[in-house]
């Protein structure tokens, strides 16, 4: 058995880094060191723990970020730790035993413990990594991975309002078009320029805020994990999404429409083509992913697409150190009364971890 800590803000843990995905063919985008730097807060306090058995040859993946824990301004001496952004957790290989899961997580808590990590949130993915998982799970939102299946029957399984959209879409003489691997700048501009506009007139947090040149170096260093699905009216870009491809997945990520076309339906018109666009690169799966809340209205609107392909999405919590946890929620408790702001309660599980609560 090994395990093994790569540090991923050097240049020698990238180099190690990029030779292990490469060693083990992994191909999420999720992964990928250019998705990593533009859309997960960048590779600062990323590190990778790497679990092997080299008589099974099995072996776990799992990225986190090692966060140093400041209460106020007054830096403490703990740290937690959290997956990336997006679909994250362990990566595993395809017959993992659970023996070897537990062995992974023994570990990862024994390098938590060296590290005085209090806590830990992980965000799962959707292919069941947190079975096996030593924290707290929790069913925090549902999802749609919608299976692709036959054009024909995939047509007949949409919800008779996404049918209706397609067609309207169609006589308005909106058409799609698929950007894939050497994607010009005018493209990815296209596709920026509806981008933020959408993020400005939905007040989006300024996270969000992508520029030009961040969405040109994610998709020119990953040519086959991103593409860019964009629908036109009269040669204008009315509405587009960055796509982000795996193996065997096709994900809707990032995107936005022109509101002054919303009458000509561009959005169904967008999911289809690029649902249609995996089915020919022999994808399985294209999933929509979920809404703000639980069953929002943006989520009702994605199950339309895919009726029967409601998925749970997983998060993880762990409190490693329960004394010093309880003692941060309670400093941080203080300075929120102090502002006029209500106190915590240790035993509250509506937000983790307690202590970095804001409002």
């Amino acid at each position: 058995m090994v395990f093994s800590i790569l540090e991923i803000n050097t240049d020698k843990g990238k180099e190690e880094y990029l030779n292990l995905i490469l060693m083990l063919k992994i191909k999420d985008p999720y992964a990928q060191l250019g998705y990593l730097e533009v859309f997960s807060g960048g590779l600062e306090n990323l590190v990778c723990f790497f679990y092997s058995n080299k008589e099974s040859n099995n072996w776990v993946m799992m990225l986190v970020h090692l966060n140093p824990i400041t209460i106020g301004k007054e830096p403490t001496l703990f740290y937690d730790v959290i997956t990336p952004y997006g679909y994250s957790g362990p990566i595993l290989s395809a017959n993992i035993l659970e023996f070897e899961l537990l062995e992974f997580w023994q570990n990862v808590d024994s390098w938590y413990f060296l590290n005085n990590v209090v806590s830990e949130f992980i965000r799962f993915n959707l292919t069941n990594n947190h079975l096996s998982y030593s924290g707290e799970v929790f069913p925090t939102m549902l999802n749609i991975k919608g299976a692709i299946i036959n054009k024909d029957l995939q047509w007949k399984s949409f919800d008779r309002k996404v049918r209706k959209n397609v067609n309207k879409a169609k006589r308005e003489n909106l058409c799609s078009e698929i950007y894939f691997l050497d994607i010009i700048d005018e493209k990815i501009a296209e596709f920026h320029d509806i981008y933020i506009h959408t993020m400005k007139r939905t007040n989006a947090n300024e996270t969000f805020l992508y520029s030009f040149n961040q969405f040109k170096k994610f998709l020119n260093n990953n040519r086959e994990y991103a593409a860019i699905c964009t629908i036109y009216f009269e040669d204008t870009a009315v509405s587009s999404e960055l796509l982000l491809i795996s193996e065997d997945s096709v994900y809707s990520f990032l995107g936005g429409t022109n509101d002054s076309f919303f009458d000509k339906r561009p959005n169904d018109l967008l999911k289809v083509a690029a649902l249609n666009w995996a089915r020919t690169q022999g994808k399985k799966y294209y999933v929509l992913g979920g809404g703000y809340g639980l069953e929002d209205g943006i989520f009702k609107y994605k199950k339309c697409f895919f009726p029967n392909d409601v998925v749970t999405y997983y998060t993880g919590r762990r409190i490693l150190n329960k004394v010093n946890y309880d003692q941060l929620v309670i400093k941080a408790s203080k300075l929120r009364v102090a502002k006029g702001l209500g106190e915590l309660d240790v035993e509250d599980k509506t937000f983790f971890p307690l202590y970095n609560k804001v409002n």
